[in-house]
């Protein structure tokens, strides 16, 4: 997952402009891989989600379309953390910048660009697994607000070079976030992903 999620990296507008640092310390990891199994618990009683592997037939977006609005809103949150560790891994500003276009709004792509190549300057790639706990989904006309307990206890950053995981890569069992998803072109996209400081409970 990227560093940007860490640290909580805003959007400067209301589900468009470039993203700002909300005096936060510098981020510590991204989570998961390409093939990261996600648990959506909770959130209404709704059973658990998995999301498909890479390599699967169906994408998360292309899942979504099967769903109601609340499923797709859960769906397009769980594949943006998803595109996140792939957009790491590829170590590409480019294909990054494919993969994350998707799942957010097309401003927010150059902030997000420059936050991963300082993952990328010291050769980070994604280590472990994250599990998404979703609490609540609030839907509202064309914004959704996604709560989330999610555990970050074994998801880091190890070096691509000599396979070593960077220390204190790896967060908190219980990071308690809130996203901000606006509905653009048929789709919902992660607007900002806020940390709180604050326990939650999966």
């Amino acid at each position: 997952m990227p560093s940007f999620i860490r640290a909580g990296w805003l959007l400067a507008g209301p589900g468009t402009g470039l993203l700002r640092r909300p005096g936060e310390p510098h981020a510590i990891s991204w989570l998961a891989g390409a093939g990261l199994a996600v648990l959506l618990a909770g959130c209404a009683g709704q059973a658990s989600v998995t999301l498909p592997p890479k390599a699967g037939v169906r994408s998360p977006a292309r899942l979504a379309e099967q769903l109601g609005q609340r499923q797709q809103v859960m769906v397009a949150y769980a594949g943006y953390w998803q595109a996140s560790d792939e957009a790491l891994n590829s170590g590409n500003a480019r294909r990054a910048s494919q993969i994350l276009a998707r799942y957010v709004p097309a401003a927010a792509l150059p902030g997000l660009i420059a936050a991963l190549r300082q993952d990328w300057a010291r050769h980070a790639v994604t280590d472990g697994v994250a599990v998404l706990h979703v609490i609540s989904v609030k839907i509202r006309g064309g914004r959704a607000t996604v709560h989330d307990c999610v555990d970050l206890s074994h998801a880091g950053l190890r070096s691509e070079r000599t396979g070593r995981v960077f220390p204190h890569s790896f967060g908190s069992p219980r990071a308690n976030y809130y996203a901000s998803l606006v509905r653009q072109g048929g789709r919902w996209l992660v607007g900002n992903i806020v940390p709180v400081v604050a326990q939650c409970e999966p």
